[in-house]
């Protein structure tokens, strides 16, 4: 017969590798993709289909997706922790627990300008080498997945359908990644492709005007 139980020196060990992988990916979704796609489009892009894009698409669907990933890792993390007391009571042992920390972010799109010192438009140029990072960043934070499934992998349960149903929880996490990220594509190509026809490329105008040339 199979042997079911846990090893508790492999669950905290997984757990903290969990909280790890879970930063790692907030780093990403939270941090990285304000500073390295919003941040960074701010001197790029300037007028209200920027403005439309970001305030309406983009920040909802980063916000969405921040909130999905703290509860569905806070559920796979609060699992493996209620699990192990479960194992520990029925063994005679007693399991010390670890608690969730939960990272609240909120994207901040308020650096996107109506107009950059009058000047409305984009840098194509430019503003496409920003864009083409979220391809990178979804990647990243996919990576971040992985870590998070192999640490589930070794949570130092043995046997049983534990492991598998919470990696297929944090699979959600990779598919909601890609659904964000292709949803945030599709809309900042038809806005930037929209700023074009409306105001052309200004070139350098743009970041030239943010730096009061």
């Amino acid at each position: 017969m199979a042997l079911t139980g846990y090893r508790e020196e492999e669950v905290i060990a997984s757990l903290n590798s969990l909280s790890s992988a879970y930063e790692e990916i907030m780093s990403v979704i939270g941090d990285r993709m304000q500073n390295e796609f919003v941040n960074a489009m701010a001197d790029k892009w300037a007028c209200p289909n920027a403005q439309k894009f970001f305030n309406e698409f983009f920040k909802q669907d980063i916000d969405n997706l921040i909130l999905g990933v703290n509860n569905i890792y806070g559920s796979v993390f609060n699992s493996v922790n209620d699990a192990a007391a479960k194992w520990a009571s029925e063994t005679g042992n007693v399991w010390p627990g670890m608690a969730f920390s939960e990272i609240t972010k909120k994207i901040d799109t308020s650096c996107i300008l109506e107009n950059i010192s009058g000047v409305r438009g984009i840098d194509l140029e430019q503003a496409s080498e920003v864009a083409s990072r979220l391809t990178l960043l979804a990647a990243d934070a996919e990576n971040g997945v992985s870590k998070a499934s192999n640490a589930v992998d070794n949570s130092g349960f043995i046997g049983g359908d534990q492991a598998s149903s919470l990696k297929s929880s944090l699979e959600q996490i990779r598919t909601n990644i890609s659904s964000a990220v292709n949803n945030i594509t599709t809309n900042a190509k038809s806005s930037i492709e929209e700023t074009v026809s409306m105001y052309g490329d200004t070139a350098g105008q743009i970041s030239q005007a943010f730096a009061g040339e």
